[in-house]
């Protein structure tokens, strides 16, 4: 749906255009509206490629665009963000590094009348938030739990209980505290795998599963790595699996483990989750590695929030499909949910390739 409405807006916007750039004398003048695109970093393959779309859509709608990156520095995007509403931005498409940290400047985009549009990641505190783009968050967790007890035997390929007298042990990781999805993330897995911990099917060697003691600030890969040298150094109980939120950390999960002598037919990598479906890991799916990972075509997510923001800039009310899911400390930011899906070794060209969301240049 998302896609026939922005080929129809891209040619009402570029008809638009071109009748602005007419004058009596045949001068040309713009009447484009100012967008800007503030992301929080460009250290991770998937922000790279959601900023591309954003900024690629709002462009083909006629907007002039200004795509800021905050390197996950929490004060350097308060500071951007300050500066889009400064150069008289129209419209702000936010993917925010700390959702909470936002407030102050979001008060003054409210007082200009600048709509604001929390792309992925929500934005707290803040009743300046008009919409909020995003996937199905707890519904990835739920993916990569279910997919991790899939992969040791607790459920059959239906999801169906084997009850397996069989025990194994996991570790548990999460994402950044700042950031509102890695709880949702995490509390979704959780509620596929607490039970089975709590049964004594899944044992944490640990014993770490609180998310104050799993998260990893920043979603720092490096930070993820060290944790999980430390705790195959300080445990001896070899890993049957891995619960990772996201790719990156997927990855330097498994290069600790391979590190520590796993990877041989005695010693197996333990099974690993992700997300983002990041070309790294999806060549690590395909050699065998990396369990399996969350694919969330960021393409759609583009569309949906400029779509949004585009519609309040004319007057219109955005298409959503949920209004009860996301209360942001201040207010419920209506939203709209797209579906994640799963991908493993079995599906990732029906998923990734035909899709035409990777290439096999990519992955080769």
């Amino acid at each position: 749906m998302f896609k026939r409405l922005l080929a129809a807006l891209t040619s009402v916007a570029l008809l638009a255009v071109v009748a602005a750039c007419s004058t009596a004398d045949g001068a040309a003048t713009t009447a484009r509206q100012k967008a800007g695109v503030a992301m929080p970093t460009q250290l991770l393959e998937r922000w790279i490629r959601d900023s591309q779309e954003v900024e690629a859509q709002l462009e083909a709608l006629g907007y002039d665009v200004t795509l800021l990156y905050a390197d996950d520095d929490v004060p350097l995007q308060v500071q951007q963000v300050g500066q889009l509403i400064d150069e008289g931005v129209e419209l702000l498409i936010i993917g925010a590094v700390d959702g909470t940290a936002l407030k102050d400047e979001l008060a003054r985009a409210k007082a200009a009348g600048i709509p604001v549009i929390a792309y992925d990641r929500l934005i707290r505190d803040s009743d300046a938030v008009d919409y909020y783009a995003t996937f199905d968050n707890y519904q990835v967790g739920v993916l990569q739990g279910t997919h991790l007890l899939q992969e040791l035997g607790v459920l059959d390929s239906n999801g169906t209980p084997t009850n397996t007298a069989d025990t194994f042990a996991i570790e548990i990781f999460a994402g950044s505290p700042d950031d509102n999805n890695a709880t949702v993330f995490y509390t979704a897995a959780m509620s596929v795998l607490q039970p089975y911990i709590d049964a004594g099917t899944l044992v944490v060697p640990s014993g770490e599963t609180a998310f104050e003691a799993v998260a990893t600030a920043a979603w720092d890969n490096n930070t993820a790595g060290e944790r999980m040298a430390s705790l195959l150094s300080s445990n001896d109980t070899p890993l049957d699996a891995v619960l990772s939120p996201n790719d990156g950390i997927a990855r330097a999960v498994l290069e600790q483990s391979k590190s520590a002598g796993y990877g041989t037919s005695s010693q197996p990598l333990p099974v690993v989750t992700g997300q983002d479906a990041e070309v790294d890991s999806v060549k690590s799916l395909v050699a065998g590695e990396q369990a399996s990972t969350i694919y969330k075509d960021t393409r759609q997510l583009a569309e949906v929030a400029v779509l949004m923001g585009h519609y309040l800039l004319q007057g219109k009310q955005p298409e959503v499909n949920d209004t009860t899911s996301y209360d942001n400390g201040t207010k419920v930011v209506p939203s709209y949910l797209l579906p994640p899906r799963l991908v493993t070794v079995d599906n990732y060209r029906e998923s990734l390739i035909e899709t035409g969301y990777l290439s096999e240049d990519e992955l080769s």
